[in-house]
């Protein structure tokens, strides 16, 4: 019985082996790359990110713009047979006009 204890300790592995130095070298580059790129991946994707909310935002703006526009069109070709429009206070109001159309245009 004793010789299989002693047998036990001669068959024991500490678990570590040998690198050669290069091989070491070649992981930290590996690894700092990894981080590299990780990171880039990261600016990448926010910028992403600002980018689908900058689209979304002159989406919405083009949007309101147009939806703006119309009813002045509609009202416009209200009664086609009529060659003369009656437009009282007609350079304030369109001056009230190009100043909403700029807000949405700057996104205010």
């Amino acid at each position: 019985m004793a010789n299989k204890t002693y047998e036990e300790v001669l068959d024991f592995d500490f678990g570590f082996s040998f690198i050669d130095e290069q091989l070491q070298e070649k992981e930290a580059e590996t690894n700092a790359t990894i981080q590299n790129i990780s990171s880039e991946k990261q600016s990448l994707e926010d910028q992403l990110v600002d980018a689908k909310v900058a689209a979304d935002d002159l989406e919405y703006r083009l949007e309101l713009l147009f939806k703006s526009v119309v009813p002045f069109l509609d009202n416009l070709c209200k009664n086609p047979d009529k060659s003369t429009i009656f437009w009282p206070d007609r350079e304030a109001k369109i001056q009230a006009y190009k100043a909403k159309l700029l807000t949405i245009v700057e996104g205010k």
